[in-house]
């Protein structure tokens, strides 16, 4: 309640900044660059451990120390597991959230993670109206759909300093490298550092890993630095001045997190080795519950996958609702087959079918940003398993048709 009054003190001060300073005139005098009255800075903070904050973190800090006043405004959302389950499911809700910077920067220094902030070159009146957009935004509590790719706390921020900008226009003077990467590539370079998350962004894009979004849509906590300081603010007059003033560091890193060695390579590399070893077992020595319990695994982990994909592709839209290419081998479709033709005569046939759309595509993995190696292992694994079935179930055939051809030469003989 106390910051709400703040925020709400805030705008009255703000909107009549220009009489109050009039009035004042005698007692405060505001600098050419006002930075004794407003500052508006960009504060990034570095990656940490859990895994919606392993990107790092963008927020705006607004200050006004005449009175007082100073505020962090921070994209937010749902954090926890909770919050995650509710980002796959398309419904992750996010607003903008005002938080006295003191406080806004203890969660991070307890985190041992570095944060430093951009003093942003704006006049006097763009910071006022950025400051009351900020303001609105809180106390209307807007929710915007969070996407950690498109709508996330760096875009929103970069996406606020433009809207409150009516007479200059800010000049990005060439975007950095990265930014010519598609979305796919884009995202495999700033998740480098956190192959799970890398994983998962694979697996939901879909076709947007081959599109190209817009710049401010993408921005990401580790190239804001780099975005900011190319940055120019041009006025009406074709003038140019550099979009941050000054960088100051607030807190030292103290902490840095590495990703598991446990990657999805390691991992889904061990599981195609287990899968040969057991199959092989299997042929040799008639080794049965541990490949029926593989056969089961898979065969749930194909359904869920797919049913998973079916719904965040084309019922939450949750990256856009388009078309994923690991609904060809994550699918419900095999299970539901299973349940209804397994006892038909020839139905090992259908796995040779399955086996030449898993093999053609991982030879597919160069034409889609989305296709990545861990998810081919996984598809490697499950044509492994196919392929054993149809030869088996070619081999009893075969072996019946014999013992039938077996049986009438006795018969005649």
């Amino acid at each position: 309640m106390k910051s709400k009054l703040l925020i709400l003190l805030s705008i009255i001060l703000l909107s009549s900044l220009t009489l109050r300073a009039q009035d004042e005139d005698t007692t405060f005098v505001i600098l050419p660059d006002s930075s004794n009255f407003i500052t508006a800075s960009m504060i990034v903070a570095s990656p940490g451990e859990a895994i919606y904050s392993q990107l790092g973190h963008a927020a705006l800090r607004m200050e006004c120390p005449r009175y007082q006043l100073d505020f962090c405004f921070s994209f937010e959302e749902e954090p926890g597991a909770k919050g995650i389950l509710k980002f796959f499911f398309g419904k992750t809700d996010a607003h903008m959230m005002a938080v006295p910077t003191e406080q806004f920067l203890e969660v991070f220094k307890k985190e041992g993670r570095q944060v430093k902030q951009y003093t942003l070159n704006l006049t006097l009146h763009e910071k006022q109206m950025l400051w009351q957009l900020l303001d609105q935004d809180y106390l209307d509590a807007n929710m915007r759909h969070f996407n950690f790719l498109q709508n996330n706390c760096s875009s929103v921020s970069l996406l606020s300093v433009e809207n409150a900008i009516f007479d200059e226009t800010i000049d990005f003077n060439g975007w950095p490298e990265q930014y010519k990467m598609n979305n796919g590539a884009f995202s495999r370079f700033y998740t480098r550092n956190s192959p799970w998350l890398q994983f998962i962004c694979n697996t939901f894009f879909g076709i947007a890993s081959d599109a190209s979004w817009e710049p401010e849509q993408r921005t990401s906590p580790e190239l804001m630095p780099s975005v900011l300081k190319r940055a120019v603010i041009v006025d009406a007059n074709g003038n140019k001045r550099p979009m941050v003033i000054n960088e100051k560091e607030l807190l030292p890193l103290t902490k840095e997190y590495k990703a598991s060695p446990v990657t999805p390579l390691w991992v889904f590399g061990t599981l195609l080795l287990l899968t040969i070893l057991v199959t092989f077992a299997q042929y040799k020595w008639k080794l049965k519950w541990l490949p029926r319990v593989l056969d089961m695994v898979f065969m749930a982990f194909v359904t869920l996958v797919g049913l998973m994909l079916i719904y965040t592709s084309y019922v939450s839209g949750l990256f856009g609702k388009q078309w994923n290419w690991y609904l060809i081998p994550f699918n419900p479709l095999p299970l539901i087959i299973w349940l209804l033709w397994r006892k038909r005569k020839g139905f090992f046939k259908i796995y040779l079918f399955y086996v030449i759309v898993l093999v053609l595509f991982i030879l597919s993995t160069p034409l889609s940003q989305q296709l990545d190696l861990p998810h081919q292992l996984i598809t490697a694994a499950l044509t492994v398993r196919c392929l054993y079935h149809y030869l088996m179930g070619k081999r009893e055939q075969e072996s019946i048709k014999m013992k039938l051809k077996n049986k009438k030469i006795k018969k005649h003989g």
